[in-house]
């Protein structure tokens, strides 16, 4: 019988734990891990000590909201700050940092990165950047039920879907899923939800999406024909709680209200683990 899968808590690394972290990151491969918090540093620490190694301080009291490591380089990051500016950090013998405005004193909750294509995200916009220039997505069409409520991006993911190869998929708190086709620069499909959306994520083999509503937990989807797989019970208690795909897709990793982080398994929707943080019961 194969043996369970279980974690087991092997540091405490200090990487921003002086204030409220906002947002963490693994470099790809894992050697760092980049973490932000309200008193507007960014620390970047080796995951294999939990040593920190470089700190990043942005001035005026800025917050940090989204970390990005770019694909193709595992030392540079890209983060989006509290008003509106996102800002590429470049590891080498030295720090650099270099930034540009993309949305006026809005907060850069999302972003995203496909090839030199960066997408952002921020309140109701969203915009594709590249070496050419920025193009601005069509907001989500409105219905009935939504037609009043705020228009607020949760969550950005590219995807290679039935549409188009290089689809944008974008998902609303009031408005569901948008999928965006960029070569053609239009609306592919709409993928209406009945629930808030918080968050989504696309397994690793581009054929599944999780959304994380906030009533009820954990939605599975088939993603190219947009049906309901399963459900993961887990309330969210109104809460956004991120959501993301792990050991290949067969597990998934969540957040929760409580603090405390869970681990799931998809095929049977089993709760396999959760890892409680320090001051949670």
């Amino acid at each position: 019988m194969p043996t369970p899968l279980r974690y087991e808590l092997t540091r405490n690394p200090d990487c921003g734990r002086r204030s409220t972290i906002t947002v963490l990151a693994f470099s790809p491969k894992g050697p760092y891990l980049a973490a932000s918090n309200l008193d507007s540093i960014l620390s970047i620490c080796l995951t294999s000590s939990g040593e920190t190694l470089y700190e990043v301080h942005v001035s005026g009291g800025v917050s940090l909201l989204s970390i990005l490591w770019t694909a193709h380089n595992k030392c540079q990051l890209l983060c989006g700050l509290g008003n509106g500016v996102v800002i590429l950090v470049t590891i080498a013998t030295y720090i650099t940092v270099t930034g540009f405005h993309t949305h006026d004193n809005l907060p850069m909750e999302c972003l995203s990165i496909s090839g030199s294509t960066v997408v952002t995200g921020t309140k109701s916009e969203v915009s594709l950047w590249d070496h050419s220039g920025s193009r601005t997505i069509t907001p989500p069409p409105s219905i009935a039920m939504n037609s009043n409520s705020e228009v607020i991006v949760t969550s950005l993911h590219w995807a290679w879907t039935k549409y188009s190869d290089n689809t944008l998929l974008i998902a609303y708190l009031h408005h569901s899923i948008l999928f965006w086709d960029v070569r053609e620069a239009k609306i592919a499909h709409f993928f209406h939800l009945k629930m808030l959306v918080g968050a989504m994520h696309i397994s690793p083999d581009g054929n599944t999406l999780v959304v994380s509503n906030l009533n009820s937990g954990f939605d599975i989807y088939c993603l190219n024909n947009c049906t309901l797989d399963r459900s993961i019970l887990h309330p969210c208690h109104g809460c956004k709680i991120p959501v993301a795909f792990i050991h290949g897709g067969f597990a998934i990793l969540s957040g929760s209200s409580l603090g405390q982080v869970s681990i799931w398994d998809v095929s049977s929707r089993t709760l396999l683990q959760v890892l409680k943080h320090e001051g949670n019961s």
